[in-house]
């Protein structure tokens, strides 16, 4: 289980932080969901959204075993509902404000699905193979 949780975190962590950061950006040409709100799709910010719900159950997983499982079980739902809010709006719609300044502006431009479609924004692991001089 903490393997699984640990993978779960270095997944969110990786994929969201590329996300946000502008590095990939593929997944922005896709069509959204048919439950988002919106033609856009917000589900590449899933990951960073997702990484408090993770670090929740982080915390859980060890108040388990030191001896404090009641309160664990008790107080889990009042933890992490309020944790996977903003990763549940990532399948819906999200605000503005928690947006970054890369899709705002890829918005506010028109959202030319051509211009995220590029192969330089195809992975989370540009960021290891891309040069300094690729204009973002």
């Amino acid at each position: 289980m903490s393997l699984l949780l640990l993978v779960g975190i270095l997944w969110c962590a990786l994929t969201g932080i590329a996300a946000y950061n502008g590095t990939w950006r593929i997944w922005a040409a896709g069509n959204a969901l048919p439950v988002q709100l919106g033609k856009h799709n917000y589900s590449g910010f899933f990951g960073l959204y997702m990484l408090p719900v993770f670090a929740a159950l982080a915390v859980l997983a060890v108040l388990g075993p030191a001896g404090m499982g009641m309160v664990s079980s008790t107080y889990a739902p009042l933890i992490l509902l309020p944790a996977a809010l903003p990763a549940a709006l990532c399948f819906i719609r999200l605000p503005r404000f928690m947006l970054p300044r890369w899709y705002k502006d890829w918005l506010d431009r028109g959202a030319n699905k051509d211009e995220v479609g590029k192969p330089e924004y195809s992975s989370p692991f540009t960021w290891l193979r891309r040069s300094k001089n690729v204009h973002r």
